[in-house]
């Protein structure tokens, strides 16, 4: 029988076997450990048991060898820890007692067990039971010496009785059912498992397990490696000290709701805030906590908080809302600080209304982070090598697309596919315009369709003040992050960090042109909105409808145009009945989203007379598009023609201008016209096409008199000749 337990130490128990580990709280999972002094501890209790069974000749006897485990196998593992034979005691079950007392008082402070209670609050009596259930994975020796205990080959884990029977009166009374009450506690937190086989079983033969997450903390394993792809499983994230401070509530144990459309950016924040509090993060999905107690005792484990990632917004299903009401509330209990990543349309549930909520929206990214975003992704790529500088060309797609972090890295990827693919591609810039745009417009083609035309300034014929106007409007969108988020003119206003305009004149006098200009002068693209897919005859849709779209173009960084606007933003009526009222309801929703919408949204009627007052005061730019004179219809009439059309000499370019009132769309449509007439004649583009076209026009509009005159100038222009 062992004597002295410890081969290690002469003349007694004078030290631990290994200098305690103090680990610090900022470390979230222990490294691991031997448990020497614990093993030590075990071994006496499971010394003295064995001696007990066989002093009342409990144990199976020889002529069962095979079916049991033998005196000798258990003795030669029992000499195997201790390095020695020992001589025979007095009371070797005593001196056992005495010796496990000991090395009870020399359990290391900083080893595993020891932070395991100091983060679940557990007890010296929990925290024995607990080793007595972990000692077989930590050294497989434990495996046979409690079948042996078990008289169960089989069963080779702690049952209820054998820990009964080894921790005894010394941790707590020698009853069952006090035992039972311990490890009901303890299961009903999910610390511990009652593993058995399913076969019917007394409670004192139930076998006993660690809960994963207690077991992989003990063992030194983290819960999991580091993932973001669909959050299928939690994983655990030691966060690092952060410098600077966040707009956030600084208390602990607290529910904070995050709305933002950028995830990194929100993982920002709460990596932020986590390393204020000495927190770190277990990053989980909403459903995760209706799995169990698992999540919340690996983040108390990890003295961390849970961090929430909903992108998908949770769902509308009463039932769901209470269980993930109540699974959160369970989480504060635990004095867990719980971060909830949410979409920025997110609202909170009626069954949040219990918990005490703290609910704001992250800011947007300034445009001087955007900037180092581009530039860190666009970095040690070989579009860094094409173009302006890395800094240059990140400063300027930061000023004209409003990309979060990941997607920058997604359009980054894209334009290096794009310039690999197609050689018509000339720079690392082209290619990263053309990967941004095509990136941002995704969502809203769904919704709007695409209106950008190869249209530039030279194309605009159009008096020189409205010119003008249109040239401080490119100017104000190129510049918009600067005044309003820089400049802080946003705080100012009140208002979003969007520019509304209104484009008013009769139908083609340009005012879509004119959008596709500053569209393609901002490098943005354009959508025109069809107000026959928005309008609908049910109450609600249209505003759903609308919603849609304003969300698509925010993520899009495009450009709106609700072209005809005045069917869609007319004048409020007084309510004289339900059509009345909900038409007012759209008209009021509009003019309200539009105010919190931060991209640039063009309005164009032809009546403007007909708009809502209310839509006209919150214009930023007005540009009324009338109707050209001679000298600028006569300089619409010239370059109507692209270069490679033929063209006769005997077009009269003064006269169809002085004659004839049109527009520049009546003139675009009267130069198509003669140009078909041409090319099937098989001749060039002459005076004759375009009085034919033109004259057909006219007609056609209420003007008879318009093929008189022109068969008179063309008698002129004969006698002319001749």
């Amino acid at each position: 029988m062992r004597r002295d337990l410890d081969p290690l130490i002469d003349g007694g128990l004078q030290a631990p076997i290994q200098a305690p580990i103090h680990a610090p709280i900022a470390a979230p999972w222990p490294q691991a450990h031997p448990f020497g002094n614990e093993r030590l501890w075990l071994d006496c209790l499971v010394e003295r048991e064995i001696l007990r069974l066989r002093a009342r000749y409990e144990l199976s006897l020889d002529e069962l060898r095979g079916l049991y485990i033998s005196d000798r196998q258990v003795d030669a593992l029992l000499r195997q820890q201790a390095g020695q034979h020992g001589q025979p005691d007095a009371d070797p079950a005593g001196a056992l007692t005495r010796q496990a007392a000991q090395w009870r008082e020399h359990f290391n402070t900083g080893s595993p067990l020891a932070l395991l209670g100091e983060r679940l609050a557990l007890a010296p009596a929990d925290l024995e039971l607990l080793f007595v259930v972990l000692a077989p994975e930590l050294d497989l020796r434990y495996e046979t010496l409690y079948a042996y205990l078990n008289n169960d080959i089989a069963r080779k884990f702690a049952t209820v009785d054998m820990a009964r029977r080894l921790l005894g009166a010394d941790v707590v009374p020698h009853d069952a059912a006090a035992l039972r009450s311990r490890i009901g506690m303890l299961a009903a937190a999910g610390i511990l498992v009652l593993a058995d086989s399913g076969e019917p079983r007394s409670t004192l033969g139930q076998g006993l397990a660690l809960a994963p997450p207690v077991a992989q903390f003990l063992l030194g394993i983290p819960p999991a490696a580091q993932q973001m792809a669909g959050m299928d499983e939690p994983w655990l994230e030691a966060v690092a000290d952060a410098i600077g401070t966040i707009g956030a509530p600084a208390a602990g144990s607290e529910l904070i709701a995050c709305r933002s459309d950028d995830p990194e950016r929100q993982a920002g924040w709460a990596r932020r805030l986590l390393a204020r509090r000495g927190r770190h993060a277990l990053h989980l999905a909403p459903h995760a906590l209706l799995a169990g107690t698992s999540p919340l005792l690996t983040a108390r484990l990890a003295h961390a908080a849970l961090v929430l990632h909903d992108a998908a917004g949770t769902s509308r299903d009463a039932a769901a809302d209470e269980r993930l009401a109540g699974a959160l509330r369970r989480a504060l209990d635990a004095g867990l600080d719980v971060l909830w990543l949410v979409p920025p349309n997110w609202r909170p549930l009626p069954a949040l209304s219990r918990l005490p909520l703290t609910t704001f929206t992250l800011a947007a990214a300034t445009g001087a982070e955007r900037a180092q975003d581009w530039a860190d992704a666009i970095h040690d790529t070989r579009l860094a090598d094409a173009g302006p500088p890395a800094a240059h060309m990140a400063e300027a797609l930061a000023a004209r697309f409003s990309l979060s972090g990941t997607r920058i890295r997604q359009a980054v990827r894209a334009a290096q596919a794009l310039w690999a693919a197609d050689p018509a591609i000339a720079s690392g810039r082209e290619a990263l315009d053309r990967a941004a745009r095509q990136l941002a417009a995704q969502g809203l083609a769904q919704v709007a369709e695409l209106a950008t035309r190869p249209h530039r300034w030279p194309q605009l014929v159009l008096p020189a003040t409205t010119l003008q106007l249109l040239h401080e409007i490119a100017a104000a969108i190129a510049c918009r992050e600067r005044v309003f988020r820089d400049w802080n003119m946003q705080g100012r206003t009140g208002r979003s960090a969007g520019l509304m305009l209104l484009f008013a004149g009769a139908s083609g006098t340009g005012k879509t042109m004119a959008a596709s200009v500053l569209a393609n002068h901002a490098g943005l693209d354009l959508f025109r909105v069809d107000l026959a897919s928005v309008v609908s005859k049910y109450i609600g849709e249209t505003e759903k409808n609308l919603e849609r779209i304003f969300s698509a173009a925010q993520d899009a960084d495009a450009i709106l145009l609700f072209d005809e606007a005045d069917a869609l933003l007319g004048k409020r009526a007084e309510v004289k009945d339900a059509h009345d009222r909900y038409a007012n309801i759209e008209v009021a929703y509009l003019l309200q989203r539009m105010e919190t919408h931060d991209g640039v949204v063009i309005l164009a009627s032809n009546l403007p007379k007909n708009l809502d007052p209310a839509f006209a005061r919150r214009m930023h730019y007005t540009v009324e598009f009338g109707r050209p004179n001679a000298v600028l219809r006569e300089q619409l009439w010239r370059g109507m023609f692209p270069a490679e059309v033929p063209l006769a000499g005997d077009i009269d370019y003064a006269f169809v201008a002085g004659q004839f009132e049109l527009t520049g769309g009546d003139i675009q449509t009267i130069a198509l016209e003669a140009a078909f007439l041409a090319a099937g004649e098989g001749s060039a583009v002459g005076m004759a096409q375009l009085m034919r076209a033109l004259s057909r026009r006219q007609t056609k509009h209420g003007d008879p008199g318009a093929a008189a005159r022109l068969r008179a100038h063309q008698a002129v222009s004969a006698q002319g000749r001749a």
